[in-house]
Order: C-alpha cells, then sequence, then structure tokens
C-alpha cells in the first residue's frame, strides 16, 4: 500500500466515524453516500485523493461531460465539422474583406468605420482561435492537445477576442451616442488620435480579464464532490474549481461585466439616440425665399428691387414650412444607427445562449453529462458565436452603399490584377 492509499482509508475511516454510528459506518463502503456531506474539509479532501488514486489504476477512464462525441451518431462529428467549417470561412473572408476596404477607401476613413474595422479584426481572430479549438475538442473526444499551457493559453485568447468584441461595441455606441446627442462635444472626445487610443485601450483592458479567467483553465478531472482538480495527463480543459479558491464565481463576474451591464449602457444610449433623432426630424424647418421659390400653381412671386439702387437687391420674404423629409445628414444617421443596432441585437442574441450554457454546466453538472441535449450546447453556443462574427460584414454591405460600394470596387481591383498576371504568363 502507498502513501496515497494508506492516507485515503485514514480520512474515510475519520469520516466514516465522524457522520455515522457503528452500525451505519460499517455499511458506508462506496464514496456516493458522502456526498451530501461535501461541506466539510474531510470530504472534500477524500474526494480528491480518491480521484488521485483512481488515475492510478489502469483501467481509469476521464469523465469527460461536454465534448464527449464518441457515443453519439457517426453523422454528428462530419455535421458539425462541416457547420464550422463553412461559419468559419465566410467569417475570415468577411471580416478580412471589411479591414481591407475600411482601410483602402478614403470614403470611409471615419471614427464609426475605425472602431467596425477593429471589430471585424477581433472576429477574424476569434474565428481562428475558437473554430481550432472546437474541431480538436470535437475530433479529439475533448481531450486538449499535449502542449504545454494549451488550456489556459486558447481559453485567454478566445476570451480576449470576446471581450474586445464586446469594448469595441460598447466605444460604437458611445461615439455615435456622443456624435449625435452631444455634438459639439464630439469632436474634442473622439478626434482621430484619441479613436486610435481608444482602440489600444480596447485591447488593454480586454486582456486584463482574459488573463485571469485564463489562468485558471487547466486540464482538469472532476472528483465525486463536483470539483474540477488540475490534472497533468488526464482530463479536459475546464476551469480549475475548488472549495477554497478566492475567486469562485468568474463565470457570474464575466456575465456581468462584458453582456449585462453593456447591455444595459447599449440599450440606454439607442434609447437616447432615437429620441434625439425623433426631435431633430419634428423641429426641422426648410426657410424658402418667396421671390425666388415657385409656387404649387407655377408661378413666382418677385419682390421688387430697390429703386434707389439698381444694383442693390432686396431680400425676399422667408416662408418657414415643416421639411417633408429628413435632411440627408439625419438619413445617414439613421442608417448608421440601424447598422449598429443590428449588429449589437445579433451580437448579444448570440452569446446569451453561450453564457446560459455556462451556467447550466457549473450547476447542473451531473445532470448534464447524463443528457444528450445538454452536451450538444457545447458545439451549438459555439457556433452562434461564429455566426455573429460571420454576419457583420454582411449587415455592412446590405445597409452601406459605400460599404457595398468599396467591397464591389475591391473585387474588381483583385480580379483585375489577376487577369493582369495571367496575360503576363501568358505572352512568356
Amino acid at each position: 500500500m502507498n502513501d496515497n492509499d494508506y492516507q485515503t482509508d485514514l480520512v474515510f475511516d475519520r469520516i466514516r466515524r465522524l457522520f455515522f454510528n457503528d452500525s451505519e459506518a460499517r455499511m458506508v463502503t462506496g464514496m456516493s453516500a458522502l456526498k451530501e456531506y461535501c461541506f466539510h474539509p474531510d470530504v472534500q479532501l477524500l474526494a480528491q485523493l480518491t480521484l488521485k488514486k483512481a488515475l492510478d489504476h489502469p483501467d481509469y477512464e476521464p469523465n469527460t461531460t461536454m465534448s464527449q462525441f464518441s457515443s453519439e451518431p457517426s453523422f454528428l462529428k462530419p455535421t458539425l465539422t462541416s457547420l464550422f467549417l463553412f461559419v468559419g470561412a465566410v467569417g475570415l473572408i468577411g471580416n478580412l474583406l471589411t479591414v481591407i476596404v475600411i482601410f483602402k477607401t478614403k470614403a470611409l476613413h471615419s471614427h464609426t468605420n475605425y472602431f467596425l474595422a477593429n471589430l471585424a479584426t477581433s472576429d477574424f481572430c476569434l474565428i481562428v482561435v475558437g473554430v481550432s479549438f472546437d474541431l480538436v475538442n470535437i475530433w479529439n473526444d475533448g481531450q486538449p492537445l499535449e502542449l504545454f499551457g494549451y488550456c489556459s493559453l486558447t481559453s485567454t485568447l478566445i476570451s480576449l477576442f470576446t471581450f474586445a468584441s464586446i469594448l469595441t461595441i460598447v466605444m460604437l455606441t458611445a461615439e455615435r451616442f456622443t456624435a449625435i446627442c452631444y455634438p459639439f462635444s464630439h469632436r474634442t472626445i473622439f478626434d482621430e488620435k484619441r479613436v486610435k487610443r481608444f482602440i489600444l485601450l480596447i485591447w488593454i483592458v480586454a486582456l486584463i480579464p482574459s488573463i485571469t479567467i485564463g489562468s485558471m483553465f487547466k486540464r482538469v478531472a472532476p472528483d465525486f464532490c463536483g470539483y474540477n482538480r488540475q490534472m497533468n495527463y488526464v482530463g479536459q480543459c475546464d476551469l480549475v474549481t475548488s472549495p477554497d479558491s478566492f475567486f469562485r464565481y468568474p463565470f457570474e463576474s464575466a456575465i456581468t461585466i462584458t453582456f449585462v451591464i453593456p447591455l444595459f449602457f447599449i440599450i440606454y444610449c439607442y434609447f437616447r439616440i432615437l429620441v434625439t433623432l425623433s426631435e431633430m426630424s419634428n423641429s426641422t424647418h426648410v426657410h424658402t425665399p418667396v421671390g425666388t421659390a415657385r409656387s404649387d400653381s407655377g408661378g413666382a412671386f418677385q419682390f421688387p428691387h430697390n429703386s434707389n439702387n439698381s444694383n442693390t437687391q432686396s431680400f425676399p420674404l422667408t416662408v418657414h414650412t415643416k421639411s417633408v423629409q429628413p435632411p440627408r445628414s439625419q438619413q445617414a444617421q439613421k442608417m448608421v444607427i440601424k447598422m449598429l443596432v443590428t449588429v449589437t441585437t445579433v451580437f448579444f442574441f448570440c452569446y446569451l445562449p453561450y453564457h446560459a450554457q455556462r451556467l447550466i454546466v457549473k450547476y447542473n453538472r451531473d445532470d448534464c453529462s447524463a443528457s444528450d441535449f445538454c452536451r450538444l450546447l457545447y458545439p451549438i453556443t459555439g457556433i452562434l458565436q461564429y455566426i455573429s462574427a460571420s454576419l457583420n460584414p454582411i449587415f455592412y454591405n446590405l445597409m452601406s452603399v459605400r460599404f457595398r460600394n468599396g467591397f464591389k470596387k475591391l473585387i474588381k481591383d483583385v480580379w483585375a490584377h489577376r487577369a493582369r498576371s495571367y496575360s503576363n504568363l501568358a505572352r512568356v
């Protein structure tokens, strides 16, 4: 008997004497009867020692809960792989073209579009890292690659790109809110230099919680009390949990800071923006000089010239009428707001299942491990994340004439360059 076995038996006997009488203690031989006493430190220690003892057994199989596809239908892996690859390819091409179009088209050099380029960059990086991680998870039955720091690094990067996208959407909303509701302050707050500093600040702020959360993701295996214990060579990537951990609610904190608070802030800003635009539309008037404008009947009333000075024309009478259509600037503002509202709405609706899945797994782990639907929640919510990142370039093309023209011009330039290259090769 090794030291681990001796310590395990010693703790087990102490627990049986602590919670059971003599007759009951002799009947308690398994660990399942102790689950209801996991609040006690000795039971928690026993759970950890039992897990280490089980790992030494040659027939031990890690308990994968959410990414185990070996027992699922044979068509599931190819189907999920095809979905991930298709959504990923659309997102990579669309976001890459978005960044190129913005920086090559002078008409798109604006503060809003700089933030959109940053959003496309974070979405592009999220797809590269996230899709690769999910494909490995699918085809390796939830087991991470045998690389040092694989779980921590991938979790940190995925969190970084996700938080950067959220903060970029928040800054987009704040920029439009300032431009419409406080136009005189907009130029001083969001000049070109400060916009670039804001973008840099977005990545710095997103990096801090990403490192904190990513460092808590290791290769783990659950004990019978439900705590994830860090392992060296078995287990899956998950959050290390223990009853005495300092940061016990990382998911709840992340949801509050990166989802709930931004959502309420964005809703407030868009509400104020819509109210302001509505007031501007209602107060829009056209000042029409009577002496120069034609009446509905086709005639025109000409105001008489000053008889004393034939070279001086008197000012015509001005009639103030409400405009049927808002000015072009307001129409453009409304189109931009409509596009940003669409992007934001899709983002939050696609990320809501992702956060819900994390909470479901954390608080209902045992039932999830036995539920086919619960096991499929992880890849489904992952696909929704990448769908959100892939749809943004499509929205830009559908709702912005400048973006649409920029994409068309870029594609024509690339096609013309390829045609010239082929013609030169043919000449050679």
